[in-house]
């Protein structure tokens, strides 16, 4: 009977910059989180008694601001030494070798896969043959798959890669390779770093990204943590994702449809949120809203999203949800009019509405507006404010939508003003 744990992608002490920005934001437990996480993993491997884990790259976020977090990690590896733990990795593109230049001695139960190439580590005593190689620079683009060694007969085999396989949304493709390449070694279970979600590729062998350890911003939803592997006598290979993370990230929507005020939105908001809550498991929770619905209200909302966000968060309070902070309202809601009619009504509305939707198509169609739209965005760049590029088709689509959301509720009010 074999059992090891697979982690990978623990970014530890990531810098989440920007947070300070954010009002009401749990800074401290948030920057801490990656590290609250490895004790978690550390813990369970000791309570466990796992024998072996491996990380398939990635301990760090980068160059180490100081000392502190590799002496962090080695102070988690010791704690993993006395309880008899073995510790195979490899680096990733955030810490290749290339990048991390500070260096700490590491206790000698841990092994770190050569960077110059695929390299073999055998563990007599478990019956396993770990293969793997740490990146080293950043962009290794190349299949190092191909040259990592075969499988050692009579072992368990584990492989190591930190990649995006055949490329994967958010993530650079980094050590490009197939399926079948993986395959094709002959190993018992493949473990792989990069992408930062759990997911099963193959089941025989199991082919395994165990996502990252702790989700670290918005777009890192869910539950995060590490698989734990088990072998039978048989060789028959069993596997189960730990939930390691403490605290989730998650993205909901309010359908706000019909709603006549603010006030309503926020009374919609507390049954919204019990599923996330509770999928959280007392873990802190960043919630990311995006309400949605064709509403009276609609106007009211666009004037003041700030207001709105508060009144948000006030309603989180008075309701007890002690652990939820909410990250950040995105508006998608419509003014209930009927809009093909405003825009080719014979009007001042008609027309404004008409140019607006052909300059997303052509940034020429807005030429008296241009001096005045320059002049703001001269402004917000002197404030070091970050600004769209209006040249770029895509952003502004975008921004133009965005005008023309917030200016329905007025120009239909003020036509039937006129009538």
């Amino acid at each position: 009977m074999l059992s090891f744990i697979h982690a990978a992608d623990i970014h530890l002490d990531s810098p989440l910059r920007g947070l300070e920005r954010y009002e009401g934001a749990p800074v401290d437990a948030i920057r801490n989180a990656s590290r609250r996480a490895l004790e978690n993993l550390v813990d369970y491997s000791i309570s466990e008694a796992i024998p072996l884990l491996v990380i398939s790259g990635d301990v760090y976020d980068g160059e180490w601001k100081d000392y502190q977090t590799g002496l962090f990690f080695a102070k988690q590896m010791v704690r993993l030494r006395d309880a008899g733990t073995r510790v195979v990795m490899i680096h990733g593109n955030h810490d290749a070798q290339s990048i991390i230049s500070k260096k700490l001695h590491l206790p000698d139960n841990v092994r770190v896969l050569s960077s110059r190439k695929p390299e073999s580590f055998d563990i007599g005593e478990l019956g396993v043959t770990v293969h793997g190689q740490s990146f080293p620079k950043q962009a290794v683009t190349e299949n190092i798959v191909r040259n990592y060694p075969p499988a050692i007969p009579g072992r368990f085999n584990i492989g190591l890669l930190h990649t995006a396989l055949g490329g994967a949304e958010g993530h650079a493709n980094y050590a490009p390779c197939t399926l079948h390449d993986l395959k094709s070694m002959g190993y018992q279970y493949w473990a792989l770093g990069h992408v930062h979600d759990y997911k099963e590729l193959n089941a025989e062998p199991p082919v395994l990204f165990c996502g990252t350890l702790q989700g670290r911003h918005i777009h890192e939803t869910g539950a995060k943590g590490c698989v734990r592997v088990d072998v039978d006598e048989s060789g028959e290979v069993s596997h189960s994702f730990i939930p390691l993370d403490v605290m989730r990230w998650a993205q909901v929507e309010l359908d706000a449809t019909d709603a006549a005020n603010s006030d309503e939105i926020c009374e919609r908001l507390g049954d919204m949120l019990l599923p996330e809550i509770d999928n959280a498991e007392d873990r802190l929770l960043a919630v990311r809203v995006f309400i949605t619905g064709t509403c009276p209200a609609h106007a009211e909302l666009m004037r003041d999203e700030h207001a709105l966000l508060n009144a948000l968060r006030a309603k989180v309070m008075d309701t007890a949800f002690e652990q939820v902070w909410l990250e950040k309202v995105k508006l998608k809601t419509h003014a209930p009019v009927d809009l093909d009619a405003l825009r080719d009504a014979p009007t001042p509305q008609g027309a404004l509405l008409r140019t607006l939707e052909a300059a997303r198509e052509d940034a020429d169609q807005l030429p008296e507006l241009n001096p005045d739209v320059q002049n703001l965005l001269d402004k917000l760049k002197a404030e070091g404010i970050p600004v769209p590029d209006i040249e770029d088709p895509a952003e502004r689509a975008a921004l133009l939508a965005d005008v023309q959301d917030l200016l329905v509720p007025f120009i239909a009010s003020a036509k039937e003003s006129e009538a």
